[in-house]
Protein backbone atom coordinates (compact mmCIF):
# COMPACT_ATOMS: atom_id res chain seq x y z
CA UNK A 1 0.00 0.00 0.00
CA UNK A 2 1.28 3.90 -1.16
CA UNK A 3 2.03 5.88 1.65
CA UNK A 4 -0.18 9.22 1.67
CA UNK A 5 1.40 12.03 0.44
CA UNK A 6 1.60 15.00 2.43
CA UNK A 7 -0.86 17.19 0.12
CA UNK A 8 -3.76 13.89 0.71
CA UNK A 9 -2.88 13.74 3.98
CA UNK A 10 -3.39 17.78 4.95
CA UNK A 11 -6.95 17.73 2.92
CA UNK A 12 -8.19 14.95 4.81
CA UNK A 13 -7.23 16.45 7.58
CA UNK A 14 -8.68 19.52 6.55
CA UNK A 15 -11.81 18.26 5.38
CA UNK A 16 -12.15 16.70 9.02
CA UNK A 17 -11.81 20.17 10.23
CA UNK A 18 -15.07 21.90 8.64
CA UNK A 19 -16.71 18.84 9.73
CA UNK A 20 -15.75 19.47 13.36
CA UNK A 21 -16.62 23.63 12.96
CA UNK A 22 -19.53 22.46 10.99
CA UNK A 23 -20.42 20.12 14.37
CA UNK A 24 -19.55 22.82 16.68
CA UNK A 25 -21.60 25.51 14.80
CA UNK A 26 -24.94 23.03 14.93
CA UNK A 27 -24.28 22.29 18.66
CA UNK A 28 -24.50 26.09 19.23
CA UNK A 29 -27.16 26.77 17.04
CA UNK A 30 -29.48 24.14 19.64
CA UNK A 31 -28.03 26.03 22.46
CA UNK A 32 -28.90 29.38 20.99
CA UNK A 33 -32.41 28.39 20.29
CA UNK A 34 -32.74 26.44 23.87
CA UNK A 35 -31.90 30.05 25.36
CA UNK A 36 -33.62 31.64 23.19
CA UNK A 37 -37.29 29.79 23.31
CA UNK A 38 -36.46 30.35 27.57
CA UNK A 39 -35.93 34.10 26.79
CA UNK A 40 -39.36 34.08 25.51
CA UNK A 41 -41.02 32.32 27.82
CA UNK A 42 -39.79 34.57 30.56
CA UNK A 43 -40.99 37.51 28.48
CA UNK A 44 -37.43 39.13 27.55
CA UNK A 45 -38.90 39.32 23.88
CA UNK A 46 -41.03 41.92 25.28
CA UNK A 47 -38.98 44.45 27.17
CA UNK A 48 -37.83 47.54 25.71
CA UNK A 49 -33.78 47.09 26.33
CA UNK A 50 -31.25 47.29 24.05
CA UNK A 51 -28.99 44.48 23.24
CA UNK A 52 -26.27 45.44 24.53
CA UNK A 53 -27.39 45.88 28.28
CA UNK A 54 -29.83 42.43 28.12
CA UNK A 55 -25.80 41.16 26.86
CA UNK A 56 -25.01 42.40 30.17
CA UNK A 57 -27.71 40.94 32.39
CA UNK A 58 -26.95 37.88 30.65
CA UNK A 59 -23.39 37.68 32.01
CA UNK A 60 -24.33 38.30 35.18
CA UNK A 61 -26.52 35.76 35.52
CA UNK A 62 -23.83 33.19 33.65
CA UNK A 63 -21.15 34.44 36.77
CA UNK A 64 -24.33 34.08 39.30
CA UNK A 65 -24.17 30.34 38.41
CA UNK A 66 -21.02 29.95 37.58
CA UNK A 67 -19.25 31.02 40.95
CA UNK A 68 -22.14 28.37 42.61
CA UNK A 69 -21.56 25.48 40.34
CA UNK A 70 -17.34 26.40 40.67
CA UNK A 71 -16.94 26.50 37.35
CA UNK A 72 -13.70 28.33 35.87
CA UNK A 73 -15.21 28.76 32.27
CA UNK A 74 -14.72 32.13 31.32
CA UNK A 75 -18.25 33.00 28.72
CA UNK A 76 -18.49 34.99 25.86
CA UNK A 77 -18.25 38.93 26.89
CA UNK A 78 -21.52 40.72 26.33
CA UNK A 79 -19.47 42.65 23.38
CA UNK A 80 -19.11 39.03 21.63
CA UNK A 81 -22.81 38.47 22.17
CA UNK A 82 -23.97 41.10 20.68
CA UNK A 83 -21.53 41.64 18.07
CA UNK A 84 -22.55 37.56 16.62
CA UNK A 85 -25.97 38.89 16.34
CA UNK A 86 -25.06 41.94 13.55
Amino acid sequence: MARKTLAERRSEKLDELERIKSDLARIEERAAMQIGKLAVRAGLADLDIEDEQLAKEFAAVAAKFQSRSGKKDKPASPNAASASQN
